[in-house]
């Protein structure tokens, strides 16, 4: 039976900028260790506004921007980036879902992709305002062939 990694456990651990504590689990724990679960809730503190923007601006810097290229081979590292957005104090956390009624547009993927730092509502309104000749221009830019127009088409 595959150990279990209790989520308050961690967030706890956050809080205190433990940046040992991946180091301090054992080998069932670590392989229960979810990086990407860990983000969707430390990326969502319930806090005053000032701690919250605080918390978000070093999730998205240090933990979102490079998560997938980490996330398969480096879960240590994620783990002290993680624990570097902590505050030293007790926070509570709730999970961030994602909304599924939200479309998902190909264009705003890969601006997302170009600008990993940028907000999700800046991406809608940069997108927004592109015309079809602006969208060619970015794929040539980007030295896009055929194939890889369609993906975002």
């Amino acid at each position: 039976m595959a150990a279990k990694l209790d989520i308050g456990r961690e967030l706890n651990a956050v809080n205190q900028r433990n940046h040992e504590f991946y180091d301090n689990l054992t080998d069932d724990e670590k392989k229960a260790f979810s990086p990407y679960i860990l983000m969707r809730y430390v990326g969502n503190p319930q806090t005053d506004a000032e701690t919250y923007e605080f918390v978000i601006d070093r999730v998205n810097e240090l933990v979102n921007k490079d998560h997938w290229t980490l996330s398969k081979n480096h879960k240590p590292l994620l783990w002290k980036l993680t624990a570097s957005c902590g505050v030293g104090v007790s926070l509570r956390y709730t999970y961030l879902k994602l909304n599924p009624k939200e479309k998902v547009n190909k264009i705003e993927k890969l601006l997302a992709e170009i600008y990993p730092a940028r907000k999700m509502d800046e991406i809608k309104l940069l997108a927004s305002m592109m015309t079809k000749q602006d969208i060619e221009n970015l794929f040539d830019s980007l030295g896009f062939d055929k194939k890889q127009r369609k993906e975002y088409e």
